[in-house]
């Protein structure tokens, strides 16, 4: 008990003066009067036309050309 009432009194103004409140999530800006001179900017053909179907073909071929090579290995002692 006696333990009890001076903890209780020292936790007390630490609950009283805690935060409750939570950061907005979103923030929200005023411009009001101000006047914002500009144009809208989109991007060039250029851009959007760089990215072009991935080719495989070239991959496929490197692949098959691998094939003797890892077949040999698997004769190899050491790798078993």
């Amino acid at each position: 008990m006696r333990l009890l009432l001076p903890l209780m009194l020292l936790l007390t103004p630490a609950l009283a003066f805690a935060d409750d409140t939570r950061p907005e999530k979103a923030q929200f800006y005023i411009f009001g009067d101000q006047l914002i001179d500009g144009e809208m900017r989109r991007p060039q053909a250029t851009w959007t036309d760089a990215r072009q179907a991935a080719k495989f073909a070239r991959l496929l071929e490197l692949k098959k050309s691998f094939l003797p090579a890892m077949q040999a290995t698997s004769a190899d002692p050491v790798l078993r």
